[in-house]
């Protein structure tokens, strides 16, 4: 028995097609007719009742046993091959937007070496649209982004969930003080003004960075009022070198996005599975 045809044969049951099962694995329908075909010829049983001339057909009795436990087969397969590759130097490209580099991607990397020091990395930062034509392109295998437009057909799941506040090197008003905002079109922009406009204020004074870096050290000079991720100003609070000015706050999500084909079994599942437990 081979693992080509219960590969055929799990696929094929999972999306009931023949034509989107050749499209999905990259076979000719014909050979996937033969994978069953051996499969069922091996097994002696017959795992798949087509309905008259068309694609269509129904699983035997057999035929679900046979997909509950090939499903079982394939991860395994893929476990092991995970195995291998933990002892080989593997490749990772993780693509990340400005902002994600920014506040994730330093402390995720430091445990990514930490734990997995035989997995060699290349860091790819862009903005969001690039960082989709990458993942379509194959050449990123895991991305970390704000937003979900143009994602389909990856897997998306939250990873993270930032907090967004102004921060002052001292309790001041956030309506009679300068606030240092990053520039017009960036995304921790557009968070700041809508904040702004729900709350009714109307600054005294805005002004701009392209460096959340920046505002966080104008900010701590006393200089006006930042608005920043908690990540990129958690030591600093800590350190009383700035608080945060209550009561507003927005969170956003950060995402993780990465093909269906690393959710089990790699060496990608294993960094996605530290992801999670980091944030």
């Amino acid at each position: 028995m081979q693992l080509d045809w219960i590969r055929s044969f799990v696929t094929l049951a999972h999306l009931k097609h023949f034509t989107k099962t050749s499209e999905f694995l990259n076979l000719s329908q014909p050979t996937i007719s033969v994978h069953i075909r051996k499969l069922e010829d091996y097994l002696g049983l017959k795992l798949i009742q087509r309905s008259g001339m068309n694609q269509s057909f129904e699983l035997t009795n057999a035929g679900v046993q046979v997909f509950e436990q090939g499903k079982k087969m394939l991860e395994i397969s893929r476990t092991i091959e995970s195995i291998k590759e933990k002892n080989e130097e593997i490749l990772l490209r993780i693509g990340a937007t400005h902002t994600v580099s920014d506040l994730l991607l330093p402390d995720f990397v430091k445990k990514i070496k930490l734990l997995y020091p035989f997995i060699r990395l290349k860091l790819m930062i862009h903005n969001h649209e690039q960082i989709v034509e990458e993942l379509q392109k194959k050449k990123i295998d895991i991305a970390l982004v704000e937003g979900t437009s143009g994602l389909d057909p990856f897997q998306v799941e939250v990873v993270s969930r930032d907090e967004l506040r102004f921060y002052a090197q001292h309790k001041m008003s956030i309506e009679n003080s300068p606030l240092i905002l990053r520039e017009k079109g960036s995304g921790t922009r557009e968070y700041a003004d809508q904040l702004l406009r729900s709350e009714r204020i109307e600054p005294t004074e805005i002004i701009e960075a392209s460096s959340h870096y920046l505002i966080k050290q104008l900010a701590v000079r006393g200089l006006g009022i930042g608005f920043l991720s908690y990540w990129m100003v958690k030591d600093e609070v800590s350190e009383g070198k700035l608080v945060p000015l209550d009561p507003h706050v927005v969170y956003r999500p950060f995402y993780a996005v990465y093909a269906e084909e690393y959710a089990i079994g790699t060496i990608y599942s294993e960094v996605l599975k530290l992801l999670r437990k980091f944030s």
